[in-house]
């Protein structure tokens, strides 16, 4: 019997009716089958094809051959920057050669080592306009709406920015909407939305979560009415949580429980955009939020709620894999079983089903009573992110680690300094704040007077280290010096957050919020 043939999503992306049909309609199973498709059809094209991974193969002693059936595919060697990516030369791993055919190119951000050259493939990353011509009308009724959308995203050579740029371009052909490429420059966007919102219906965000809480409090020291501009936002590069949606979401609209004003997208260099987030799983991580039981039974840490998407596994396929997440994935470089270590994991659609139902949620019912349809609820499996490795904060969309921080500390003329430790908090009013936090060696005590002197000294130590070895960073502060800054503390030795550390081999360098 001939194998039916699978969907041309592509093709039924592109005419929106036909998506929400097909998006709505598609059994979790079917979705499913099309991750088992795409991952074997990834793993055998690239093998035949890309010199490097044959060769990264070799180096691990695999046989492709050995790979006939999906659960054979988790035996395939799993692959990273350190040992697939940078060990081999560009025109190795990627299916375009620079010098003849390469589209465009994104860096990643080269926070702990040099940044990484991400070849952007035009044939893989022309559904952009689709995913998001398709969320916008569902959610914002861009076709019925006039819209101001602001890409303030940072510009330059990091994915955001361009792909968001990639993605709205045609949609302003279609549409009343306008597009303002005004990057992450915050004068001109205020300028923008002071001048011109008036004129439309509605007026959208796209940025970091960090640069777009900046961006409300400009409007309201400006005097904006912000309540008056029918507030969207599109939001990536960095994780939320859901207090900071909610928060925002009152001081637009005054209804913090609305679930489709803010959507987040799962972007990552190396991948692209690989997730998204949707009315469904804004409501999931309320639940949890506010149901400690439920978030260990879908994330296994209560005391946190991860950010949370739903992926199309037509283009990605996404596996966990002790603790980290896995891509395997045609776009940008083709990768298998590749880990960017970010910590999560995937739940299926029918276990996040089960899940809500045994803790007494029907999601269904809940979609409806916050007015929205069931046409909006897409079957595709959820994938979930913590952040990037247990050693990394990120601030405006620049991953921060200890390891660029220690060497402003830890030199002959620094005499007081033991240990260190990096974390995240939020104000009152949502906005995330960077620390510094700072040990001093045993028996070193400070007046008041002096740990001011010492805490200014550190702070401008330490920003300088970071402005020099983070462009990314660099990019995040100058948009937004105030809460891109880092703020400093500082502990005797062994009091504090130091406390604990004597028990341990090894200090934890992150603290968790």
């Amino acid at each position: 019997m001939k194998e039916k043939k699978a969907p041309d999503i592509k093709e039924i992306m592109a005419d929106y009716d036909k998506a929400v049909e097909f998006l709505a309609n598609t059994p979790a199973e079917v979705w499913e089958n099309i991750g088992t498709k795409t991952a074997l059809s990834v793993f055998e094209d690239t093998t035949e094809n890309i010199p490097a991974y044959k060769r990264f193969l070799q180096n691990e002693k695999f046989d492709p051959k050995q790979i006939k059936t999906m659960d054979s595919f988790f035996e395939i060697p799993v692959s990273d920057k350190y040992n697939y990516v940078q060990p081999f030369g560009f025109n190795e791993i990627n299916s375009v050669q620079a010098g003849k055919n390469l589209y465009s190119f994104s860096l990643s951000s080269g926070t702990a080592d040099d940044p990484t050259i991400w070849p952007r493939y035009i044939q893989y990353e022309d559904f952009l306009p689709s995913v998001f011509d398709v969320f916008m009308r569902q959610y914002w009724n861009i076709d019925k709406k006039s819209s101001l959308v602001l890409n303030a995203f940072a510009m330059g050579p990091w994915i955001a920015g361009f792909c968001v740029h990639q993605a709205l371009r045609p949609l302003t052909q279609k549409y009343k909407l306008t597009m303002g490429t005004t990057g992450a420059d915050i004068e001109s966007i205020i300028y923008a939305i002071s001048k011109i919102s008036q004129y439309y219906d509605q007026t959208i965000i796209m940025s970091y979560p960090t640069f777009a809480r900046t961006i409300l409090d400009r409007l309201e020291q400006t005097g904006i009415n912000i309540k008056k501009l029918n507030l969207k936002m599109f939001i990536a590069g960095e994780g939320h949580t859901v207090e900071w949606r909610q928060y925002i979401n009152k001081m637009t609209s005054g209804n913090k429980n609305d679930l489709i004003s803010i959507i987040d997208g799962y972007g990552v260099t190396d991948t692209g955009l690989a997730g998204q987030g949707s009315a469904l799983t804004n409501l999931i991580r309320d639940l949890a939020f506010k149901d400690e039981k439920l978030s260990k039974s879908l994330f296994g840490e209560a005391n946190s709620v991860p950010s949370l998407f739903q992926y199309n596994p037509g283009n990605y396929f996404i596996e966990e894999y002790n603790g980290e997440i896995l891509f395997t994935t045609k776009a940008t470089t083709p990768l298998i079983r590749y880990n960017i270590h970010d910590r999560g994991g995937i739940i299926k659609f029918r276990e996040m089903e089960s899940i809500l139902a045994n803790h007494g949620y029907d999601y269904k019912r809940l979609i409806k009573k916050a007015g929205l349809p069931l046409s909006i609820i897409s079957q595709q499996p959820f994938v979930y992110c913590f952040g990037r490795r247990d050693d990394t904060i990120i601030i405006g969309g620049a991953n921060i680690f200890p390891e660029q921080i220690a060497p402003a500390l830890f030199n002959e003329k620094v005499k007081d300094i033991h240990s260190f430790k990096l974390t995240t908090k939020f104000d009152k009013k949502q906005h995330q704040l960077s620390y510094a936090i700072l040990e001093l060696k045993s028996g070193i005590t400070y007046k008041k007077n002096q740990l001011v002197r010492l805490k200014n000294k550190y702070h401008n130590t330490i920003l300088n280290r970071l402005l020099k070895t983070s462009s990314d960073y660099a990019v995040s502060y100058k948009a937004d010096p105030k809460y891109a800054d880092i703020i400093i503390e500082i502990f005797e030795n062994g009091q504090g957050p130091f406390a604990s550390d004597s028990s341990r081999t090894k200090p934890r360098l992150i603290l968790k919020k």
